[in-house]
């Protein structure tokens, strides 16, 4: 369209300067006269003939325009149309769990929805309860709790662990040999020194086991209550 207009401009300009150079020219004889004036309606219809053809030549090209900017009106709409408009209340969100990082009603952060689930709430102590904290604080007292066993040990072994019996048998079998050795005349004094030795080993050890274990044996009366 715009090259129709500016060929439709080109062949007025050019039919007008025809015209203004045909009336210009004197003519010289009658022929030549008419010659001129035969002319001029020539240039005058060729120039009115080019100013059609630029006016419609305006009006296709106004129409053309009109086309490409309705066909443009339509593609963006339909562009838009197919655009997902994002929920305006999940703008800030992460991404891993969707997890609403901001109440937008609220304008506050994510932290506080729920802060009465993530710790306990804090009384407000007056200045009397202050006081006698502080109070508490500055005078200790002994909260030990009292000691108190509730187990002893099973009653089908008279309080004695099996620790403790085999002990008992080995130092009766060293107390046969002991008495053994003294009646035999040819018995050596280390023989009976070593079996004296040996007496007073498990005599420790009874013992220091008996001291060890005797906290946990002494609930409730313990080993004396079983062997009653």
């Amino acid at each position: 369209a715009e090259r129709e207009l500016i060929s439709a401009s080109e062949a007025v300009v050019k039919a007008t300067e025809a015209a203004v150079e045909a009336a210009d020219t004197k003519p010289t004889s009658i022929a030549e006269a008419v010659k001129a004036s035969k002319s001029a309606l020539t240039a005058a219809d060729t120039a009115a003939k080019a100013e059609a053809e630029a006016r419609a030549a305006l009006e296709r090209s106004k129409a053309a325009k009109k086309a490409v900017e309705a066909a443009a009106e339509e593609e963006y709409k339909a562009a838009a149309a197919e655009v997902v408009i994002a929920d305006a209340g999940r703008g800030l969100t992460n991404k891993r769990g969707a997890e609403r990082i901001f109440r937008r009603e609220m304008g506050e952060p994510e932290f506080w929805q729920e802060k009465n689930e993530r710790a306990p709430l804090t009384p407000v102590l007056s200045q009397t309860q202050e006081e006698q904290i502080s109070r508490q604080v500055q005078i200790p007292l002994d909260q030990t709790p009292e000691y108190n066993p509730q187990h002893i040990l099973s009653p089908e072994f008279a309080g004695v662990s099996s620790y403790e019996r085999e002990i008992k048998n080995q130092r009766e079998e060293v107390e046969q040999r002991l008495i053994r050795l003294k009646n035999d005349p040819n018995a050596s004094d280390q023989e009976i020194n070593l079996a004296e030795e040996d007496l007073k080993t498990l005599d420790y050890l009874y013992e220091n086991y008996y001291i060890g274990m005797n906290v946990f044996r002494t609930a409730k009366g313990g080993r004396d209550k079983l062997r009653v």
